[in-house]
C-alpha cells in the first residue's frame, strides 16, 4: 500500500471506467468470479462478475487483509508488500495494490481452483497498471 497512506477516491468517470477494465480482466481469466477495487479504508469503489451486496464486504476484508500483510511485511523487514495471495481448497483469491499519485487503491480478484495463479497474477497486475495509466490521464 502507499506508504502516504492517502485514500484515492473516483469520480462517477473514473469509477466506469475502472468498472470497464475490470470486466476485460475477468474476460480475459478463466475462473475470475469476483473482482473489486477498494479504497484503503475498505470501501468498494467499482467491481465486475459479483453480486453488489458482496462487493461492500470484499473491500473490507481487503483492505483489512492487505494492512496486515504490510504489517507483517515491515515487522520482517522485507519492503513494500506488493502482492497477497491466499488459496482454498476451493478457491483462491489474489490482493494487490494499485498505487496512484493521489493515494492507493486496492484490487481484490477471486478465482476457482483450477485458475492458473500466474496467469491471474500476471493479468490483475496488467490490470492494475492499466487502471494507473486511464487515471493518470
Amino acid at each position: 500500500m502507499s506508504e502516504t497512506g492517502r485514500n484515492a477516491v473516483l469520480e462517477d468517470w473514473e469509477v466506469t471506467l475502472v468498472e470497464r477494465k475490470l470486466q476485460e480482466f475477468t474476460e480475459s481469466v478463466d475462473g475470475v468470479s469476483a473482482v473489486v477495487i477498494a479504497s484503503v479504508d475498505g470501501f468498494a469503489l467499482a467491481q465486475a462478475a459479483t453480486q453488489p451486496s458482496s462487493g461492500e464486504r470484499l473491500a473490507a476484508m481487503t483492505s483489512a487483509m492487505l494492512a496486515l500483510a504490510s504489517a507483517v511485511g515491515r515487522e520482517l523487514s522485507l519492503g513494500t508488500m506488493e502482492v497477497l495471495m491466499l488459496e482454498a481448497s476451493e478457491g483462491k483469491v489474489l490482493m494487490q495494490s494499485v498505487n496512484l499519485p493521489r493515494g492507493s487503491l486496492l484490487l481484490m480478484a477471486a478465482c476457482g481452483q483450477r485458475s492458473v495463479i500466474g496467469h491471474v497474477l500476471w493479468s490483475a497486475r496488467e490490470c492494475g497498471r492499466k487502471i494507473q495509466a486511464e487515471l493518470a490521464g
